[in-house]
Order: C-alpha cells, then sequence, then structure tokens
C-alpha cells in the first residue's frame, strides 16, 4: 500500500510542476488544464500486474505475451471507434520500492475528448479505454493513468521518442 502511495504521489508531484494549482479538482473547475493547447495530448493507462500475467519477456510464448498481444490488437480498433490512435503498449518493468511489476497502454487522445472529463476528472475516452482493457483482463487490479508529459510534447516538437510495441 505504501509503495503505491509513493508512486501516486510521484505522479501527482509531476502535475503540480506543470501548473496546477491547488488540487486537481479545483484545477479542473476553474479550468486550468496545462494541456488545452496542446491538438492531441497521450495519456498513459497503466495496471500493476503482480501475478505477472501480462508482464514477462516476449520471447516466451506463455499466456501473459498472448493477453498483451491481444490487448493491442484489440485496443487498435477500440481507440479509432473512440476518435483516439493507439499508440503501443509494453512490459513498463516495475514500480515502487518493492519493484512491482506493471503493464502500460498509451493512446493519443485528441483536445476535444481531452477536455470531456468525469466526475473523477479523467477524460470520458480514457475511462472506456481503461474499462475495455479491464473487461479483457477482468482481474480487478489496480488501474492509473496520467498524460504521458514527454510523449504529449514530442508530438509538438517532432522529437522522436523510442517505440512502443
Amino acid at each position: 500500500m505504501i509503495r503505491r502511495a509513493t508512486w501516486v504521489a510521484q505522479h501527482w508531484l509531476q502535475q503540480l510542476d506543470e501548473g496546477f494549482a491547488g488540487t486537481l479538482e479545483q484545477s479542473r473547475r476553474v479550468g486550468a488544464d496545462s494541456w488545452a493547447t496542446y491538438d492531441w495530448v497521450v495519456w498513459e493507462v497503466v495496471v500493476d500486474d503482480p501475478e505477472r500475467r501480462i508482464s514477462e519477456p516476449y520471447n516466451t510464448a506463455g499466456l501473459a505475451f498472448l493477453l498483451a498481444k491481444e490487448s493491442r490488437e484489440v485496443m487498435v480498433g477500440y481507440a479509432a471507434a473512440l476518435g483516439c490512435v493507439y499508440e503501443g503498449c509494453k512490459d513498463d518493468g516495475t514500480v515502487g520500492s518493492d519493484d512491482a511489476p506493471c503493464y502500460s497502454w498509451w493512446f493519443r487522445v485528441p483536445q476535444a475528448k481531452h477536455a470531456q472529463r468525469n466526475a473523477q476528472g479523467l477524460p470520458v475516452v480514457v475511462e472506456a479505454l481503461r474499462r475495455e482493457l479491464d473487461r479483457m483482463f477482468a482481474d480487478q487490479h489496480h488501474w492509473d493513468g496520467w498524460v504521458d508529459q514527454r510523449r504529449t510534447r514530442a508530438l509538438v516538437t517532432g522529437k522522436q521518442m523510442p517505440p512502443l510495441l
């Protein structure tokens, strides 16, 4: 629990550094969004994977490899149907002090959809993408999501980013 709280706190602090004032909910109410001027915003959706159901070496043909492959195939079309672009997914290594495995997906969200928020402050389409992934894995693991600052800025600057699977 402490590991997870530390991880969430780090991402929250990153958002504060980007110009959010007060709580995220307060900032959204007054319209402050440091990504509002970007045509596209890249969102990263992450799931804890303590049983390593998805996170395992890609050179093995186990269940994890098949689940990751299936998620890529399904999410390309699902993201497009929502007006978004599937950027990729990967075993995102580990998170926290006890190196819990996690898996990540990236989606490019157009500004108009980025601005449409649910009660928790997430873009409605990002929550729909997360729910679709959750249905695929049906594990009730902890999910999280945030703007990938580097990839979002790279869209504007043309900076090359490492490829995703």
